[in-house]
């Protein structure tokens, strides 16, 4: 699928990566990936975490994910890599 946007997710963690929270960033979402990878590295400096350890990454988003809602789940695994997965939130259906 095509994206047509960018997300920008910040993670603080523990020297050994076992607490883990995220940072919030002041504009999340870029025109496009390009634009999100060259704002990585000043974010990453102006987070103003006391984390030892900062780990970022830009994930694409399509359309139907900017026009809708979705839920960002992401993982720091073993090898202390930043994954992100970005899911369909369920929707609400009004029932009589």
């Amino acid at each position: 699928m095509e994206h047509v946007a960018a997300l920008l997710l910040l993670v603080g963690c523990s020297p050994d990566a076992s607490v883990c929270t995220e940072i919030p960033v002041p504009q999340p979402i870029y025109r496009s990936l390009e634009d999100c990878e060259a704002a990585k590295p000043l974010e990453m400096r102006l987070s103003g975490t006391y984390d030892r350890r900062v780990m970022a990454t830009c994930s694409g988003l399509t359309q139907a994910e900017v026009d809708g809602s979705a839920s960002v789940e992401w993982a720091v695994n073993r090898s202390g890599q930043l994954t992100v997965e970005l899911t369909d939130a369920p929707q609400l259906v009004a029932a009589r």
